[in-house]
């Protein structure tokens, strides 16, 4: 393996799964759904028209927000941490959920260390989420890395009964191996007004424009490129785990 591959070649050379054509998810009225965002946007970029569905259908919508966010953007008169989270708000009210969580752990230094693991841990046990949304674990950036690292330390410390049904990875930074997509053509304006809120973030790059572009992408597969789909690295949470502890280890050899 080149020292120099990314993380979705790594994945792709360790599924645990057979080779399949994404397949499409029509059911979104789960008893309750928790997304993990690292930062503030993340939730919208990466989930925000399937959030809108389950919405729809009548789910509890939990997130929670890893970091701060204090590093993601100009910030002169040092109020980033708090625009940012007025401007997640928003973006709530735009989609549609209203139980928002903030972690407060520091921008570009998430370690899944025992406060992050074990209030990530409560908050599970005290949602009970059936479906827990979080950045894929092909994600480059390393908040989201380890905000897989994190929910897989959390996993561990929960009973199996406590534990998720399935568990479901979105793109922001990097591109996944999809095994799900959701079909969002009818909230696209919806999603795209939900990221434009994120003043903060949208001031130098144009976020709608590339993640609804690949959204567009995504809709090859049933809709010849001419609709807009979400597509998610699905798991149950043993699946979830292993492939985590199998990305931590290769980490841990290349060190």
């Amino acid at each position: 393996m080149p020292r120099w591959a990314r993380s979705t070649l790594h994945l792709w050379l360790c599924d645990c799964w057979p080779d399949a054509k994404p397949t499409e998810i029509t059911e979104f009225n789960a008893d309750g759904v928790l997304i993990l965002a690292p930062h503030m946007d993340d939730e919208v970029i990466g989930c925000g028209g399937a959030a809108r569905r389950h919405v729809l259908a009548g789910a509890s919508v939990a997130v929670v927000f890893m970091t701060d966010g204090r590093f993601g953007g100009y910030d002169p008169d040092n109020t980033l941490v708090q625009r940012r989270k007025d401007e997640s708000r928003r973006a709530a009210e735009i989609i549609g959920f209203s139980d928002l969580i903030f972690l407060d752990a520091p921008d570009l230094g998430l370690q899944p260390t025992m406060p992050v693991v074990q209030r990530l841990r409560d908050i599970i046990e005290d949602k009970k989420p059936r479906i827990i949304y979080l950045p894929a674990l092909t994600d480059a950036h390393i908040d989201h890395w380890n905000t897989n690292r994190a929910l897989r330390a959390a996993l561990s410390r929960l009973p199996r009964e406590a534990q998720p049904r399935l568990i479901r990875g979105y793109e922001v930074w990097s591109p996944l191996p999809a095994n799900r997509l959701v079909d969002i053509a009818a909230y696209r304006e919806l999603k795209k007004q939900a990221i434009d809120v994120f003043e903060s973030q949208t001031r130098i790059d144009d976020y709608a424009a590339a993640v609804l572009g690949l959204n567009q992408y995504r809709s090859m597969m049933f809709h010849h490129g001419k609709g807009c789909c979400e597509a998610f690295l699905e798991t149950t949470p043993d699946e979830f785990m292993h492939l985590c502890d199998i990305a931590i280890a290769r980490g841990a050899a290349r060190d």
